[in-house]
């Protein structure tokens, strides 16, 4: 069976394209901000946010050795995510990534919240483009990862699904990560 973490990839790389605007909500390592970063090529654009300034300055890092020039780097909770949108004038993004939890190898105490989660999932879907996509792989094993995950999946039932296409994979136990993903399907903002 397939990661989570491909799975996620899988269902971004259908629908990202050289030239859009994409957004890595929690950066982390920089694995998903590397990919996105290769897929949207130097016509695009990567928006990457992590309230972890090691975090941001270890995936720079991995990013400089690429050549990867596309990204813009947020320092800051994905929470503000709809402010950054409205001061780069953006309005419309072609995917939104999330890996919920901590930073690995990082400090464990300093984990994502479901408010400011919820936030940023509100605002990253606003924006998400007709056929765009989010992908949130809500790890559970730390302390509020099980509220989070369960949070934001009522909050996604909630969804309209004449807007809305929603995809829940769990893993095979229950403290297997949650990969959740959401597709636009029709333009609600007419």
């Amino acid at each position: 069976m397939p990661q989570l973490t491909d799975l996620a990839h899988e269902a971004v790389s259908k629908v990202v394209h050289k030239g859009d605007v994409v957004i890595d909500a929690t950066v982390g390592n920089g694995h998903d901000t590397t990919f996105l970063s290769e897929l949207v090529g130097t016509e695009g654009r990567v928006l990457a946010f992590d309230i972890q300034s090691v975090a941001i300055e270890q995936a720079e890092q991995r990013l400089r050795n690429s050549g990867h020039q596309n990204v813009t780097w947020l320092a800051m909770d994905h929470a503000r995510l709809a402010e950054v949108l409205q001061e780069e004038g953006i309005s419309n993004v072609r995917s939104v990534m999330f890996n919920l939890g901590y930073l690995p190898g990082g400090d464990h105490e300093i984990v994502t919240h479901v408010d400011s989660t919820l936030n940023a999932i509100h605002s990253g879907l606003q924006a998400l483009t007709v056929n765009g996509v989010m992908t949130i792989l809500a790890y559970i094993g730390h302390s509020g990862g099980l509220e989070e995950a369960e949070a934001i999946e009522a909050f996604l039932n909630e969804l309209d699904s004449a807007t809305f296409e929603t995809q829940f994979n769990h893993g095979n136990s229950p403290k297997s990560p949650r990969l959740l993903i959401v597709k636009r399907t029709a333009d609600e903002r007419r």
